[in-house]
């Protein structure tokens, strides 16, 4: 089986035409910040259909719906993944929030199949759309393991700080949380990684409210020191409230991190009932902290359980297989001649089935 994957050029240095065993094709992606996702899609699309030939074609976000046509006209299978809510991220202007919300629509509508990360997003596409789609979310383990070793750059202990990971965008809530952490007595500093592809007034004014105990550090690409982050801080808070199983998230989980996520659907779906959530209400979130950084029982339960929580329901081994499953079933109906249409409790994704292995 060969598969093909589509890349921005401009952000390889170097441009193998392999990467482990997997076909690499470089485009342009001109545009900035409103139009670089459109304008990589299309020629991506436009290469898949025309200048190759593939069996089915795995399409990302609901904003590239409205451009598989040239994908339906060869009567290549479509499978489109169906990501998170954009057209609720106010980085958008109001027309392209509205582009996005119309997007869904023709993404259920032009895809073969679609795929989605949470069950909240599977329910919420069945009630907006009538569309069904398969439940596939994402692992818990990206890159290395961090070792306290890995924090020698940052001038942190293990246990010795709190940790906030997201980009510097309004939806992620990183004002919040630092507004809500200086209002606390907390003795502990609130290390904020992340920054903002493109410049932004909302970042700018982000990275202002930095202070003696609030640092800001910018993004951290190197794996090994981003997971030791995460495995050592004394509390994790993540403030992400649009979209769907959220990748870092898992990744904190993974790593072991005690974690305070803001109260959405999708969190509760990932975290589970028990562990505490916070609030936009002034006060709510500063309280949990004092609350929690004094009790380290509690922090030592949650850490463990959102661990154990990852390791037994978001496995990258059960969702490769998952989709393997799903684009074989899909391939060998279409291929029947037959309108691909599983069964209501078809579920490729089976992590119950892996549990037993490392």
């Amino acid at each position: 089986m060969q598969v093909t994957v589509y890349c921005r050029r401009q952000y390889y240095d170097q441009r193998p035409a392999e990467y482990h065993g997997v076909r690499c094709v470089y485009l342009p992606a001109p545009g900035g910040k409103s139009f670089e996702s459109i304008v990589s899609s299309n020629l991506s699309i436009g290469h898949a259909a025309f200048l190759s030939r593939h069996d089915l074609a795995f399409v990302v976000d609901p904003g590239n719906g409205p451009f598989l046509l040239p994908l339906m006209l060869r009567g290549t299978p479509r499978v489109l993944h169906t990501d998170g809510l954009g057209w609720q991220r106010t980085k958008w202007s109001d027309l392209q929030r509205r582009y996005y919300k119309w997007s869904e629509r023709v993404s259920a509508a032009c895809s073969t199949w679609l795929v989605t990360d949470s069950r909240v997003m599977r329910q919420y596409y069945l009630d907006e759309y009538g569309a069904p789609s398969s439940f596939i979310p994402y692992g818990h383990v990206t890159g290395e393991a961090g070792q306290p070793s890995d924090l020698g750059g940052f001038d942190v202990e293990p246990g010795g700080y709190l940790l906030a990971v997201a980009r510097m965008e309004p939806e992620n809530n990183l004002d919040l949380v630092i507004r809500e952490y200086q209002k606390t007595r907390c003795a502990l500093p609130l290390l904020v990684v992340g920054g903002s592809r493109y410049e932004s007034a909302y970042a700018r004014e982000t990275m202002a409210l930095a202070d003696a105990r609030v640092r800001c550090l910018g993004n951290v690409f190197e794996p090994r020191q981003l997971n030791a982050l995460y495995a050592h801080s004394r509390l994790y808070i993540h403030g992400h409230q649009v979209g769907g199983t959220n990748p870092g998230l898992l990744r904190a989980m993974g790593a072991g991190a005690a974690c305070l996520a803001i109260d959405v659907p999708f969190h509760r779906e990932v975290l589970g009932e028990e562990p505490p959530y916070f609030s936009k209400e002034p006060g709510n979130l500063a309280g949990l902290i004092e609350t929690l950084t004094g009790d380290a029982t509690r922090l030592a339960s949650m850490a463990q359980q959102a661990k154990q929580r990852a390791r037994e329901s978001y496995r990258w081994d059960a969702v490769a297989a998952a989709y393997a499953e799903l684009f074989e079933r899909l391939l060998a109906s279409v291929a029947g001649g037959a309108r691909f249409a599983p069964p209501a409790d078809y579920e490729p994704y089976r992590p119950a089935e892996y549990r037993d292995r490392p």
